[in-house]
């Protein structure tokens, strides 16, 4: 697997384990949700600067993308759960993440 479709792969399944849309992820690191689609299926790269925003939002390691290692990333299961409680879930992940990065 290239470099491009690497991070790609990487940035996608950490945002779907955490429940993160693409939208959101978008809104939070002030791009286009076509960006980060196009991140994500490995036609663009990001800059250094939204690659060094997305390891931190996502809380991936950087070696996990150069390396081409699997990062560890907890699974939140939302089934049962509504498009509401599902938000919630993924806003309190959110809000624990920045008190985290204080």
């Amino acid at each position: 697997m290239d470099a491009v479709k690497n991070i790609g792969s990487i940035v996608q399944k950490a945002r779907t384990n955490r429940g993160i849309s693409q939208e959101k992820l978008a809104e939070v690191m002030d791009v286009t949700p076509t960006h980060i689609r196009h991140i994500e299926s490995g036609h663009r790269k990001p800059s250094v600067e939204l690659l060094f925003a997305l390891a931190k939002y996502l809380d991936i390691s950087l070696d996990s993308i150069i390396f081409n290692t699997t990062p560890h990333v907890p699974v939140i299961h939302t089934d049962g759960l509504s498009d509401e409680e599902a938000g919630t879930l993924a806003h309190l992940a959110d809000l624990m993440r920045a008190e985290k990065h204080k």
